[in-house]
């Protein structure tokens, strides 16, 4: 099982262009923080229509997800999903890529969370 005080490394080892941005401060104690980190570079990857880091960023959240304990388990959910469901996409084609790169063991969560904040 993955650990909050685990995850830091993990994030580094996937994707280290946020080697910096996780340094800036002591990460391996704030799991929401190091987080909210991970999903405003997936966010911006998003945007950015760069599907393969995104693709890489989105399996890491999977994999932290489907490995974690407790903790890093909820600030995925808490974090990653309600992130990636306020996502405003310009065109269809963008957000069919975006399911198409969700991790199957997020998908009903992202999906659940997107279409209560569509209906509100």
């Amino acid at each position: 099982m993955i650990n909050q005080y685990e995850v830091p490394a993990l994030i580094e080892d996937t994707l280290p262009q946020l080697r910096k941005a996780l340094h800036q401060f002591p990460a391996v104690f704030h799991i929401y923080e190091t987080l909210q980190c991970l999903n405003q570079f997936l966010l911006q990857q998003l945007r950015n229509k760069n599907y393969p880091l995104l693709a890489k960023s989105l399996g890491l959240a999977g994999k932290l997800y489907e490995r974690g304990n407790p903790l890093v388990r909820k600030a995925v959910l808490d974090i990653i999903v309600p992130g990636l469901s306020r996502e405003k996409l310009p065109d269809n084609s963008s957000q069919l890529k975006l399911y198409s790169l969700i991790p199957a063991n997020l998908y009903n969560q992202y999906m659940q969370h997107h279409l209560h904040i569509n209906r509100q």
